[in-house]
């Protein structure tokens, strides 16, 4: 089952006591694209990618992918999508007692998507990929932030998903780090993976390393802002 439509019908969702994060909006996200998610500090960025993954559920109106209306389904009516997109938010999604290399492993042993030993051969080339060999068989309390921060978002492509959802993945991240992440997204793309993308970033060095489009959150709307490539300063 692919993604092939994302959309909103009404949809409203706020935060108890806060302004509202959407109201009432309608929208058709594009699709096959990197969009860099922008808005003012506290607006909702990470509230909107948590919506899209599933996450958090509007108050009102609908979330439909492929013309299904997320907010009536239940876990397993979900799940084949839920299969489909991958998100790091911070420095969470790791299981504190596991292992780096196990929080790798995990998702890929428990949906049966691959052989062990498939499995088993997609982790440690990742983990030689992205240089943290040392660290793979400690647990996430016991090494550096950055390294934690890493594995978040390793885990979030472990699976190649087709939508992939990113809350500030360049945030603690060395430099080094960003570009063999970049890369990563880069060369899954070219396998047919990582379709559609949704980057939240104030870090607009990181994400000139891509070919992105623009949508605005603003007072509880969304807009859509078309960026040509060609006119794009790239500061590397």
């Amino acid at each position: 089952m692919k993604i092939e439509n994302l959309k909103f019908e009404g949809v409203s969702f706020t935060h108890e006591g806060q302004e509202p994060i959407v109201q009432n909006v309608e929208f058709d996200f594009p699709m096959n694209e990197i969009l860099w998610v922008k808005a003012d500090e506290g607006a909702g960025k990470s509230s909107l990618l948590q919506i899209l993954a599933g996450l958090q559920i509007p108050q009102s109106g609908k979330y439909l992918i492929n013309g299904e209306n997320v907010v009536d389904m239940s876990f397993e009516e979900f799940l084949p999508f839920r299969l489909k997109i991958g998100y790091s938010f911070d420095y969470g999604g790791l299981i504190n007692n596991r292992t780096l290399y196990d929080n790798l492993m995990l998702p890929l042993l428990y949906h049966k998507v691959l052989t062990p030993e498939e499995c088993k051969s997609r982790v440690e080339a990742m983990i030689k990929e992205f240089g943290i060999e040392k660290f793979a068989h400690e647990r996430p309390a016991h090494v550096p932030g950055r390294i934690r921060k890493l594995t978040c978002l390793m885990r979030a492509v472990v699976m190649q998903p087709e939508m992939l959802l990113l809350d500030d993945p360049s945030v603690g991240l060395g430099q080094d780090s960003v570009y063999i992440f970049a890369d990563h997204i880069h060369r899954l793309r070219k396998e047919g993976h990582l379709k559609h993308i949704f980057i939240s970033s104030y870090d607009e060095k990181f994400m000139n390393l891509f070919n992105y489009q623009i949508i605005h959150l603003d007072d509880g709307q969304i807009y859509l802002q078309t960026v040509d490539p060609e006119k794009r300063v790239v500061h590397l």
